[in-house]
């Protein structure tokens, strides 16, 4: 019974794409043009963005400390109840950099379509980190940016 049990709670865990966060490193790009949500460290150290139309995180170096610098982000369905919950996170982070921009095309469901939680709903936020040594340096999260 208790290996049934066990079993039964590895196998939940392992359908539940939540349970583990991504870890992606951004491919150099150019900064973010059009409809884009954006926040910057307060002392102007990092920068992240999203994008909706074509699901990209976009994070920038703006400082030459040496430090690296990656945009954390969560996504959300709502599922047939209308409850939104976590379904994706996790971090796109840039080593390219003093100045430069990187990104990380994602793929998220898109707002107006059927999920994967039987519900329509998907939105993303994101904030701009830097890996300083000892506890990171981290903005506030955006507001909830739909998906589309």
């Amino acid at each position: 019974m208790v290996g049934a049990v066990a079993t039964g709670l590895f196998v939940l865990a392992m359908s539940n794409p939540a349970a583990a966060a991504e870890s992606d490193n951004a491919a150099w790009s150019d900064a973010p043009t059009g409809d884009r949500t954006c926040i910057t460290v307060g002392n102007l150290t990092a920068t992240a963005c999203f994008k909706p139309y074509g699901d990209v995180i976009y994070v920038q170096d703006l400082s030459p400390d040496a430090n690296e610098v990656y945009a954390y982000w969560q996504n959300q369905l709502r599922d047939s109840t209308g409850t939104w919950g976590t379904y994706r996170s996790g971090t796109c982070t840039y080593t390219g950099g003093a100045y430069g921009w990187g990104s990380c095309n994602k793929d998220f469901y898109e707002h107006s379509s059927s999920n994967a939680w039987g519900g329509q709903g998907s939105r993303v936020r994101v904030k701009a980190c830097v890996n300083d040594l000892g506890d990171d340096t981290c903005s506030s999260l955006t507001v909830w940016v739909n998906n589309q």
